[in-house]
């Protein structure tokens, strides 16, 4: 298999094994982060990471994935307070970059699901939201032993991506706080960004849309193990399928999606293909383009139209109807 193509990086990161070359995502990030105006960079307070600003209060927080696919985290500067989405690794001084963005506001911490890949950052904050039904498992994680296994081999070599281990964060607990599907942060002023349950790579996997700009922080949603045994109806293709129909109806809000790695501001029709490719897997299970290897899991997979990604999937993730 060919090497995946070199995409010029200053940030202190080095990668080792990158994973296979997806060509929509390489070509949107190369042009990105080689030639895009929107980038900002500060070493000096956090280089390990890159921002970009994609509405005039939003800034998108780019980190180079230190076990598989590169991470975004996602910064809303409202009147009163600031809302971060997600805080991957939390690599480097990340409250100091998040300081410097948006001056001394409060800042509000949200999790779209548990992985280690968009938790482990808290670590540098008192108290994040979830969804409820990843509150518990949120806190569980709250490990450094789990991290250092999720990015470490067998030889206790770094496995994927090379980085100075001091500057991830030293764990601390914090408080994790469950919430309601649809659950309002008000960010002042009567500014509002909702939690849309969004469930089946996690039960508790949600999206975050922000009322104002229409941008809609979908996390992850092109998976489903179907192997939750506290909510084993929040774990399945069919639960994902049933929340995008629900959410449809209030597509006219969304300006654009913003999913936890890869390509970001999708157009809104891609919640669209997702739904469609999720009801093609439920009508015929057997139908799947592609079997792959997800981490030691093996899992089946529909290629969602437009996006470049599948939707991938386990016999369990499956409800026959």
């Amino acid at each position: 298999m060919q090497d995946p193509r070199e995409i010029r990086s200053n940030l202190k990161t080095r990668l080792i094994h990158p994973e296979k070359e997806k060509p929509s995502r390489w070509s949107f990030l190369k042009v990105l982060r080689e030639y895009s105006t929107l980038k900002q960079f500060y070493p000096d307070i956090n280089p390990y990471a890159e921002v970009y600003k994609f509405r005039d209060n939003t800034y998108c927080i780019y980190f180079d994935g230190i076990h598989a696919a590169e991470m975004w985290c996602y910064l809303i500067d409202g009147p009163e307070k600031a809302l971060l989405i997600d805080t991957a690794f939390g690599l480097g001084d990340l409250k100091g970059l998040i300081r410097h963005l948006v001056g001394d506001k409060e800042v509000i911490v949200c999790n779209t699901h548990y992985h280690i890949d968009h938790v482990s950052g808290n670590s540098h904050f008192d108290r994040v939201y979830c969804h409820y039904a990843d509150q518990e498992k949120i806190q569980a994680n709250q490990s450094a032993q789990i991290v250092y296994d999720f990015v470490h081999d067998e030889n206790g070599e770094l496995s994927y991506t090379w980085f100075d281990e001091n500057d991830l964060p030293p764990f601390t607990s914090y408080e994790v706080i469950g919430v309601d599907n649809h659950h309002c942060f008000d960010l002042g002023q009567g500014y509002l960004v909702e939690l849309i349950h969004l469930p089946g790579h996690t039960a508790g996997q949600s999206g975050y849309l922000d009322h104002q700009t229409g941008c809609f922080f979908i996390g992850d949603v092109t998976s489903a193990f179907g192997d939750d045994k506290k909510y084993p109806q929040f774990s399945t293709i069919n639960s994902l399928r049933d929340a995008l129909e629900d959410f449809m109806p209030r597509i006219e809000e969304v300006s654009g999606v913003f999913p936890g790695h890869g390509t970001i501001d999708l157009h809104p029709k891609t919640l669209q293909y997702i739904l469609d490719t999720a009801n093609r897997i439920i009508a015929h299970p057997d139908w799947y383009d592609t079997v792959v290897d997800f981490f030691g899991t093996k899992m089946y997979a529909k290629f969602i139209y437009q996006q470049g990604s599948d939707l991938k999937y386990t016999k369990d993730a499956v409800i026959a109807e």
